[in-house]
């Protein structure tokens, strides 16, 4: 039932009020008797779910803090500020409209790891009485929005130069937020789409550089330092430059990494690029690897320093959460004092990287044969099935596909010096998908 992220389905469909209902009554009950956070994003589907939600927390005897509408990162921030249990935040983050979920975080901010979302899922089939003899009490949380901007813009000392930002917030809540976290630091900010809109007017949520294309030319043609792009939650960003390019989603943690005055371990999904790796190796960093969607789980196991994975990055010193906002304030802040920072954006690095979604399932073992005969004349140097089927070849290009946690497809990931290479990987990647795949006909 679990995804990477959180519990996903087609709102009416393979989701509806029932199932987040018992979900939520089930997280409260296995999670235990106490106060929760709870919030949603600006879907239609959400406004509707999150009271179910609301119900099902207080059916379950807890006390709900009801933070209303909000990004995502600031479900994580209100669940810590306010001492709860755990958070709930009603999201489908970056997928499509018709799409509807709900993201589970824990007292300190981190979502769910997987043994507590297994013990969820059990309680879930177990016909057990979940309902407490008294019905917990509803608490206002009008206020969470401005207590999460002041506490962010106090981590930052006044801007040493003033940046002129295109953001692009998907007509999502972080509209709310990232504009005037970013004006408050002193920049000046353009933003786009930050009216909330359930029908996403504007662009599909998914920041891609498709999605972006419009985006993109109002940095080139506004004579913009930066643009900055948020998905329907605002829990991943993507960063344009100044000629109107999205860059590698390496250069965010590359940022972060040459901003810290501290080293240790860094936990990278699988496929995060291996500019980022080179990256932490040159800085004295220890890389260790994540699972997709999964990779703030290794912070505590390696008292790690971040985690990374495209287009989101989690900072502990800052909160245990995936949080595009703080990413955004971090990367301006930093662009501001360092220029080596804005010539790292507007360079972009060597490593050429992109990134396929087929709308069909796969059946991974037959396609971990198959890779075999397809990409020998490649040389093979490694294959990796941990954390998804990932081939690694002797010019340093690699492959990697994994089914999606959150939609019905599969996604291939690949990265090459050599943009011939990069094209002609990604052909045979999505043959040997097509040859082992089959239809998805619902979402997770």
């Amino acid at each position: 039932m679990f995804g990477t992220a959180g519990v996903r389905g087609v709102f009416n469909k393979s989701q509806g009020l029932d199932q987040v209902y018992k979900l939520v009554q089930t997280g409260a009950f296995v999670l235990g008797k106490g106060r929760y956070a709870l919030g949603w994003d600006g879907r239609k589907s959400s406004f509707v779910l999150g009271r179910a939600a609301v119900s099902g927390a207080l059916a379950a005897g807890s006390d709900v803090f009801v933070l209303g509408l909000v990004a995502t990162p600031v479900v994580a921030f209100g669940t810590v500020r306010n001492r709860c249990l755990a958070g709930f935040s009603v999201t489908a983050s970056h997928n499509p409209p018709e799409f509807s979920g709900v993201k589970i975080f824990d007292a300190t901010g981190m979502e769910l790891d997987e043994s507590t979302e297994m013990n969820i899922e059990r309680a879930l089939v177990v016909d057990s009485w979940k309902s407490a003899r008294n019905v917990g009490s509803v608490i206002r949380g009008e206020n969470i929005v401005e207590e999460y901007i002041d506490t962010l813009v106090s981590r930052f000392s006044p801007t040493k130069r003033r940046l002129k930002i295109v953001l692009d917030c998907a007509n999502g809540p972080g509209g709310n937020v990232t504009p005037w976290v970013l004006s408050r630091l002193g920049h000046k900010v353009i933003p786009v789409n930050s009216q909330i809109s359930w029908r996403f007017t504007a662009r599909n949520p998914e920041p891609t550089a498709e999605n972006l294309r419009d985006t993109c030319s109002l940095v080139r043609e506004s004579g913009s330092d930066i643009g900055l792009a948020h998905d329907g939650d605002a829990d991943r960003l993507v960063v344009i430059n100044s000629s109107g390019q999205v860059v590698s989603d390496a250069i965010i943690p590359m940022i972060f990494l040459r901003r810290f005055n501290r080293t240790g371990a860094v936990v990278l999904s699988e496929n995060t690029s291996s500019a980022v790796t080179e990256e932490a190796e040159r800085l004295g960093f220890d890389v260790v690897r994540g699972r997709v969607g999964k990779t703030f789980v290794g912070l505590k196991e390696n008292d790690a320093v971040l985690a990374s994975e495209p287009s989101k990055v989690v900072d502990p010193s800052w909160g245990m959460w995936e949080d595009g906002i703080h990413a955004a304030a971090f990367i301006c802040d930093a662009a501001s004092r360092d220029a080596s920072i804005l010539g790292l954006i507007s360079n972009g690095v060597v490593w050429l990287y992109k990134q396929v979604n087929l709308p069909v399932g796969v059946d991974v073992r037959r396609l971990s044969i198959r890779v075999d005969d397809v990409f020998a004349k490649f040389k093979i140097q490694e294959k990796r099935e941990m954390f998804g089927l990932k081939m690694l070849f002797r010019d340093g290009s690699w492959i990697m596909f994994r089914p999606s946690g959150t939609e019905p497809k599969t996604r291939i990931y690949c990265e090459s010096r050599d943009s011939l290479r990069l094209d002609e990987l990604l052909q045979e990647g999505v043959k040997c998908v097509q040859t082992c795949s089959h239809v998805l006909n619902e979402a997770r």
